[in-house]
């Protein structure tokens, strides 16, 4: 495991980051997998990061899901940081 932190913050929001390596092959040639999550239970409203198979590098707004170019790991928690605070006003 590469990443694995989840908190609860003070408005009730949720934050789980995390990053495991999986063996490098076709549909993980990064050699990880990903999942980072930030709900905000009152609202319901979300974001979510994840390069599952076969979807590959995509994200979660909400119900609306969009392709990711993925380019490296901190480039990914940066994103998803910016994203939290766009779409749900929550500042990791």
């Amino acid at each position: 495991m590469k990443l694995h932190n989840k908190r609860v913050l003070k408005d009730g929001a949720v934050i789980e980051m995390k990053v495991w390596e999986v063996p490098n092959t076709k549909n993980y040639p990064e050699g990880f997998k990903y999942s980072l999550i930030a709900v905000d239970p009152v609202s319901g409203s979300k974001v979510l990061m994840d390069n599952h198979s076969p979807k590959g590098h995509h994200y979660h707004l909400d119900d609306k899901q969009l392709p990711y170019s993925f380019t490296n790991l901190n480039k990914l928690v940066r994103d998803f940081k910016k994203l939290t605070f766009d779409h749900l006003g929550v500042k990791i």
